[in-house]
């Protein structure tokens, strides 16, 4: 059976520490820092998110301001099917700095028609992108063409570093194009806004070129925007660095606008703020284990005194004594111990003594309800034989009387196998008598096994038990006695090819030999039983197999080894 471990005190007093005090404050610090890490995410996520519809609100509102402009501009066919008047340039260019002045964003004019001469112009120099031929099927002019009769959406770069948003439309009457409506808003209005942000910004068309930033991580040479996701929310890496961005699409995703905040150096904060309290805390973890474990030490070196005390006493050394002088409680445990271990060792002598005289005394009563028992069988059997055969009557009676002396000699309690056997033959002899040829017999036993010592009448109750069981209902009954050695026990074997039992009878029978009072009429089996479990313990007895209508087979398991054959050898009743 494995032994059972136990925890000792010093080691739990540094655990309860641990576990009550520094994990307890090591997990609320680390809850405290996440708390702050969750708070200042939440603050990063809910300000992106809130400049981001700022700038998103502003720019669809100057954007969709213009796009209604030209939408009603479109309307009005005189203004591309002739030269204009001053009258009606000044009224267009009065209703276009309304809008201006109503959304704070200036934007240039400028009318085309079908063939790309201008009509009416915002500045005295037409932008690039907006003069020559070259630019008639490119640029915004291609955009509108492919864009039909939608409001067309281009970024362009004016000069160095200077972008233009443009809007612009294709005025279609009955299939045939009557000219162009193009509005431009210079980027450098809006730096106003962003440098108001918190996050950097960038505003790009659906192409991916830029409006207007002040973050220049993600562009590329082109001055486009490098990331592929236009409609994404997280965290991003862009070199060495990490960004928060937040996107959104305004304009039927013709127009997308970024805010993205460096997050490097909060991140590193953390970071760092983690791994100092970690180093911080495995260090004083491991000077609170090293200082509680000299304290510890020191405190309980009384207590594992008489912990050891208590088990060199468990695993049977009654002789342990403690000393302890330190005149306090585990002193009074101490002496306390001291005393119950020598009257343990008095109370365990006085046991000793009695069990050894129960035994002796159990053992002499179970003999002795043999004698009557057989000497009953056998002279009911005498009684007949008289009668009908004295010769055998008479050889019967000196079997018996040669028995008799052999079990009422009381100066040997355990002889040898072959002496045994000598007397159990006389038995034999007694049983052939009255069964005649219905008994026959054969016995094995190897000259090696004859000198083991075995308790007296041990082998005729077996035989007694086969014939009696065994001829019921038999014409002819055979009975075959061996002995053997396994290992450091003498196998002693009664078979018979009797009658044999049913399962029920046998579990009976077998429950019957495990009882420490027998409370049933049959003694013999028992008896045997109970001798060999007093003298040799659970090791040792009477196995039982029997199948009914095919006979039984008797099993005495003897210790043989040197240590029980002296024990015997001193044992005497």
């Amino acid at each position: 059976m494995k032994k059972k471990k136990y925890s000792y005190f010093k080691d739990d007093i540094r655990k309860m520490l641990l576990l009550y005090a520094f994990f307890p404050a090591i997990i609320l610090t680390f809850l405290l820092l996440f708390m702050f890490w969750g708070y200042w995410k939440m603050d990063v996520v809910r300000t992106n998110s809130r400049e981001n519809e700022k700038l998103s609100a502003g720019i669809e509102e100057s954007v969709e301001a213009y796009s209604q402009f030209i939408e009603d501009l479109s309307d009005e066919s005189r203004v591309y099917q002739r030269e204009l008047s001053n009258g009606e340039r000044a009224e267009v260019f009065n209703r276009l700095y309304t809008i201006s002045n109503s959304i704070d964003k200036l934007a240039d004019l400028y009318i085309f028609d079908r063939y790309h001469n201008p009509i009416v112009v915002g500045r005295q120099n037409l932008p690039y992108y907006l003069s020559g031929k070259s630019y008639s099927n490119w640029g915004i002019f291609h955009t509108m063409k492919e864009s039909r009769d939608a409001v067309s959406i281009r970024v362009m770069e004016e000069s160095e570093g200077n972008m233009h948003l443009i809007l612009g439309k294709r005025i279609i009457e009955e299939g045939e194009t009557l000219g162009y409506v193009v509005i431009t808003m210079d980027s450098r209005q809006f730096q106003k806004r962003l440098s108001e942000l918190s996050s950097q910004s960038i505003i790009t068309d659906e192409n991916g070129k830029v409006f207007i930033t002040n973050n220049y991580a993600f562009l590329d040479n082109l001055n486009r925007f490098s990331l592929e996701e236009t409609d994404f929310e997280g965290t991003v890496k862009e070199g060495a660095e990490s960004y928060y961005l937040t996107s959104s699409s305004i304009l039927n995703s013709r127009l997308h606008i970024y805010s993205i905040k460096l997050i490097s150096n909060q991140m590193q904060f953390f970071l760092s703020i983690g791994i100092i309290l970690l180093l911080v805390f495995g260090l004083i973890i491991l000077l609170v284990l090293y200082s509680t474990k000299q304290l510890a030490i020191k405190k309980t070196e009384d207590f594992y005194k008489i912990t050891r005390a208590f088990g060199e006493v468990q695993a049977g050394d009654l002789h342990a004594r403690v000393s302890i002088h330190s005149n306090d409680e585990f002193q009074t445990i101490g002496d306390s111990f001291n005393e119950m271990v020598e009257n343990l060792q008095r109370e365990i002598a006085r046991n000793q003594e009695m069990t050894e005289r129960l035994s002796m005394t159990q053992i002499r009563q179970l003999r002795s309800q043999f004698n009557p028992h057989f000497i009953y069988n056998t002279l009911d059997n005498i009684r007949f034989m008289v009668k009908f055969n004295p010769e055998d009557a008479s050889k019967m009676i000196l079997s018996l009387s040669t028995l008799l002396r052999y079990s009422l000699d009381n100066t040997m309690e355990t002889v040898s196998l072959l002496k045994d056997m000598e007397f159990t033959e006389n038995y034999l002899r007694i049983m052939k008598f009255r069964y005649g040829d219905r008994l026959t017999y054969s016995i094995d036993i190897p000259e090696e096994v004859e000198h083991i010592e075995i308790p007296k009448l041990i082998i005729q109750p077996m035989i007694e038990n086969a014939v009696k069981y065994g001829a019921e209902g038999r014409l002819h009954l055979h009975v075959n006695l061996t002995a053997h050695k396994e290992g450091d026990d003498l196998i002693l074997v009664c078979q018979d090819n009797g009658a044999g039992m049913d399962e029920d009878t046998l579990m009976k029978v077998n429950s019957q030999l495990e009882k420490e009072i027998n409370d049933s009429t049959h003694f013999g089996l028992y008896n045997i039983h109970r001798r060999l479990r007093l003298r040799y313990g659970v090791s040792s007895g009477v196995l039982i197999e029997s199948t009914s209508g095919e006979g039984t087979r008797l099993k005495i398991v003897i210790p043989a080894a040197d240590e029980y054959q002296e024990k015997l050898g001193g044992f005497a009743l």
